[in-house]
């Protein structure tokens, strides 16, 4: 009996001091790792990354901070780590901390989550900086999902709006309990285990044992950049050397869609409307910056060109000037060769953006 009492205070301790074995950069460079979370399945890995923060935060200065949240634009992609705009902007004399928890294809609506899972947290959003798309307030025929990633988080953090949204996920191939086994499976693996701290940093644990691997046997640690980061004519030029048509990108579908000329419903109709008007709502007498990413203008040149898609611009630019934020629209305001692809930028590109922000941060 006396075995079981120690067991048991042996795995209460280890539950509250696992956590104090780890540093923020043992689970987060310059932003969260999109790799490992994705070759995992495992969003709960973004716990130990707000954990850490939380405690990198009450390090140092507890006020001096800006959040960052959006998708590969404000992630960085494909470049890597090093080359994310946050690590720019912190480059700049007087910066304060810059907290990049961007992430690949995030939603508006997992932007909102993500802002419960801070509250959560106790990390303060009294300085946020967030990036919208033009595509964010395309109509969804009915995907993608308006809650890509978080779903399940957004359950447990606003019941009243995933119960709002839910059809909407249900219709992009969001799956939810149909009977006893299935609820019993999303509580295990969505409602307890991720509270327990051994489950939130395993996936950290087992990548550093590869990499230890790796350089006990004298190799390299792969680099965490998701893809070709040069810009987007280089790019061109050596896909057509080979043969490849670069032209075939620009006929995708869910492209074409997402640069739709049709005429905006900026209610809350939108999906992308409710959940930026929610955050708003959150973010009501703190520092908001909201930065509309800009197109490549050189590459997308007839799309951006037509009447339906300027009108939109500027229906966007008209609802974002009544809300109480400071907003940046780069529509147009980069040039071709600082992006490598249609949207996302090159290194030297993100070396831009930082510059064209940073008087914004300043104010």
């Amino acid at each position: 009996m006396k075995a079981v009492k120690y067991v048991i205070v042996y795995l209460i301790a280890l539950q509250f001091l696992f956590p104090y074995a780890f540093k923020l950069s043992d689970v987060y460079h310059n932003r969260m790792d999109y790799t490992l979370m994705l070759n995992n399945n495992n969003m709960h890995d973004i716990d130990a990354v707000l954990e850490q923060v939380k405690r990198d935060i009450d390090r140092h200065d507890p006020t001096d901070y800006i959040v960052m949240l959006g998708d590969s634009v404000f992630y960085g992609s494909p470049g890597s780590s090093d080359q994310a705009v946050n690590v720019f902007l912190q480059q700049k004399p007087g910066a304060p901390a810059i907290y990049n928890l961007s992430f690949p294809a995030m939603q508006i609506g997992d932007f909102y989550t993500m802002l419960l899972k801070l509250d959560k947290f106790g990390i303060s959003t009294d300085r946020l900086l967030f990036n919208i798309r033009y595509a964010s307030f395309v109509p969804r025929n009915p995907g993608p999902r308006s809650v890509f990633w978080l779903g399940n988080d957004l359950r447990k953090l606003d019941h009243e709006a995933y119960e709002h949204v839910l059809p909407q996920l249900k219709a992009s191939d969001f799956k939810t309990p149909e009977d006893p086994y299935q609820y019993f499976q999303r509580a295990l693996h969505e409602d307890w285990l991720p509270h327990l701290s051994l489950m939130r940093y395993k996936d950290y644990v087992r990548q550093d044992l590869q990499h230890l691997w790796l350089k006990v046997r004298g190799k390299p640690i792969p680099s965490d950049a998701l893809d070709d980061s040069r810009t987007w004519h280089v790019k061109k030029a050596w896909q057509e050397s080979q043969g490849i048509d670069y032209g075939r990108f620009l006929q995708d579908p869910q492209l074409i869609a997402s640069f739709s000329d049709k005429p905006l419903d900026l209610s809350e109709n939108n999906w992308d409307v409710y959940f930026l008007n929610k955050m708003l709502e959150h973010q009501k007498g703190k520092k908001t910056w909201v930065v509309l990413s800009g197109t490549n203008h050189d590459l997308m040149k007839e799309a951006v060109e037509k009447p339906g898609y300027k009108a939109n611009l500027q229906a966007i630019d008209r609802m974002m000037a009544g809300k109480d934020v400071v907003y940046v629209n780069l529509e147009g305001v980069m040039a071709g060769d600082y992006f490598s692809d249609h949207t996302h930028f090159t290194p030297e590109g993100n070396a831009k953006l930082a510059d064209v922000l940073w008087p914004y941060l300043q104010k």
